[in-house]
């Protein structure tokens, strides 16, 4: 580490000539606007205790201290969070009383000035100011060559108690290079004596622009100085950032410097800094996560990064007449304050951090990874189990599901949004039961019927009245039900499968035999042995089968015509061509013809009867 010249001054109150210019940004809708006006009729000045209820009643606070009125003894409380609109605000001064923020907080607060203490609070003296926020605050230090201490809370506290207090927005110093011993803390400028910061925290960016060796630059506090017994800063936290353009600026997280020159010393326990330090290139030695202590002071239990840079620096000081060059100790063990950590979401750090903490459960892995305070309930990562738990509700196949309610879920599932905090926790819920909803909503896709579609397309191309019994048939078309979905697909199949058997099962009506059997009368009726051939009737009556149904009436009806067409062909034996038995017989040819048919039929008849008959119920 480069040597550092630190002014050994004793800093006095310095008197503030305040310039304000309004900063634009914008409060919480709940908050108290302010208009610029200052109410002092709320203060009567006979009680120990007064409601601070408005922005303007708060700026009559600072109205009252620039008349003069320290408040000692006097608990004021604020009643509602307030937003000072980035108007020109000008802090309170020499406050010697309580102040209770009561859990509020105060939105846009600008203050600009070129010399004297800047914030909240100009001068805290053996006040008490506790659970209060400062968000978006803006603290412009023109370009100055004074003595001064700057502090978003407070420039200068001697003696004060400061509990459960942060602040959020900016600090920038625009320091004169003969400006002595300026000191710049995101939370505080200058402590002094027996000052006691608890449960303090600073997410602020602190910035120095101008080249200044003497300036003391810290995330919490700027330098405390002179400590006496019972100063200390305990469970305090920094996450924002400090940058610096000099190199011999002393830049730390917690505390810039720990100067005491009465051998007296302030403890720092249990506090954790993880902000960005950035200083000029070949000074990055001079950027300390937690203190650059004197060789009075004390740290421990304290957390910082494993990034290269050191947690905590004892300074050996030599002094020339008025003047101390410090260097850092080689020797000295930053192990003994605490401990650097690769990853602040390793659950045992939380652990170790409330295990040492004076206030029980204090600490809580905060959304951005790092330790913050269990009350910040805006910096606590909201519950997402919900939103797991609904997303495990998910089937693992939805290429089952239509796409209209798969992509609702999708759409339900894609609207999370990470990183809500517990004050968002209804916006959480409301994003698992989106999901479950969509999950509820899930419409299978509908069955497939093409089966049952070509199942019933044979069914209909089929004449039931060339079957015996089409009822089957007919109740399993009836018995098809259109509302089946992808997952009873099992039971459409069934059903193309009752259609397909109920046809396979179907009987044919009998063909018609009535020109069959008439055609086989006549033959029956004939006397073969008056024929020359009467083998193509016989072979016609034995071609006929009996076992063709409907489909096939026309074979039927071909057999009858064979019989037909067999007897039309027949020749008598005494006949030169086919007998007609239209033609009407005449004279001897007609006495013969009788003396044969009569003949026939004593000598034959009854054995050709009994043929034509046995060949017909052969062929039945």
């Amino acid at each position: 580490m480069k040597k550092r010249r630190i002014m050994l001054a004793v800093v006095l109150c310095l008197c503030m000539a305040l310039s304000l210019v309004p900063a634009a940004l914008a409060a919480e809708e709940t908050a108290d606007a302010w208009d610029g006006t200052a109410d002092t009729t709320w203060y009567t000045g006979d009680k120990t205790e007064y409601d601070i209820g408005s922005a303007s009643a708060l700026a009559g606070v600072s109205a009252l201290a620039k008349e003069g009125n320290t408040f000692q003894g006097i608990t004021l409380n604020l009643t509602t969070d307030v937003d000072l609109s980035g108007l020109a605000w000008t802090p309170i001064k020499n406050f010697q009383g309580t102040f209770n923020g009561g859990g509020h907080t105060v939105y846009n607060m600008y203050v600009e000035l070129e010399e004297g203490q800047s914030g909240l609070f100009e001068h805290l003296y053996e006040a008490t100011v506790k659970d209060l926020v400062l968000k978006q605050a803006e603290v412009v230090v023109t370009e100055t060559n004074t003595y001064f201490y700057q502090g978003i809370l407070a420039g200068w506290a001697q003696g004060s108690n400061i509990e459960n207090c942060g602040v959020t927005g900016s600090i920038t110093a625009n320091l004169g290079e003969d400006a002595g011993g300026p000191a710049i803390g995101g939370l505080i400028g200058s402590c002094k004596g027996v000052d006691s910061l608890t449960n303090c925290w600073s997410t602020a960016d602190v910035k120095t622009t101008n080249p200044n060796e003497n300036a003391m630059v810290g995330g919490l506090v700027g330098q405390w100085e002179n400590a006496a017994t019972g100063a200390q800063i305990i469970d305090c936290y920094f996450g924002g950032t400090i940058s610096v353009a000099e190199p011999e600026t002393a830049a730390s997280g917690i505390l810039g410097a720990a100067l005491s020159f009465n051998g007296e010393v302030v403890l720092i326990s249990g506090c954790v800094s993880y902000g960005q330090i950035t200083t000029p290139v070949g000074a990055e030695e001079n950027a300390v996560h937690i203190v650059m202590l004197d060789e009075d002071g004390q740290a421990e239990n304290c957390m910082w990064p494993d990034d290269g840079k050191a947690g905590v620096v004892r300074l050996i000081i030599v002094w020339e007449g008025n003047t101390g060059y410090a260097s850092a100790d080689p020797d000295f063990d930053e192990t003994v304050c605490g401990q650097s950590v690769a990853d602040f979401t390793d659950p045992s750090i939380i652990e170790m951090l409330n295990a040492n903490a004076q206030t029980p459960g204090l600490w809580a892995l905060g959304i951005n990874g790092y330790p913050v305070f269990s009350t910040q309930t805006d910096l606590l990562p909201a519950d997402y189990s919900a939103v797991e738990a609904a997303k495990a509700k998910i089937p693992e196949d939805l290429t089952i599901y239509t796409d209209e309610t798969v992509n609702a879920l999708n759409e339900a599932v894609d609207g999370v949004i990470e990183g809500m905090n517990k004050l968002q926790q209804s916006e959480v819920d409301a994003m698992a039961k989106a999901i479950e909803d969509a999950i509820a909503a899930l419409e299978y896709k509908p069955a497939d019927y093409t089966k049952v579609d070509e199942a019933i397309k044979k069914a209909e191309a089929l004449n039931k009245d060339n079957y015996k019994d089409f009822s089957a048939v007919t109740a399993a078309l009836n018995a098809v039900d259109r509302d089946k979905d992808i997952t009873q697909q099992s039971e459409v199949d069934a059903m193309a499968k009752a259609i397909e058997d109920a046809m396979a099962a179907l009987e044919y009506k009998p063909a018609d035999y009535t020109k069959v059997d008439e055609a086989i009368k006549k033959a029956e009726a004939l006397n073969k042995d008056d024929y020359k051939d009467f083998s193509a009737v016989t072979a016609a009556l034995n071609a006929v089968d009996w076992d063709k149904n409907i489909t096939q009436q026309s074979e039927v009806d071909a057999m009858a015509k064979a019989i037909e067409d067999a007897i039309a062909g027949l020749v008598k034996k005494t006949d030169t061509k086919p007998s007609d038995p239209s033609t009407p017989q005449t004279g001897d040819e007609g006495g013969m013809a009788v003396w044969f048919v009569v003949a026939g039929i004593c000598a034959v008849g009854i054995a050709g009867v009994t043929m034509v008959s046995e060949k017909r119920g052969k062929v039945k």
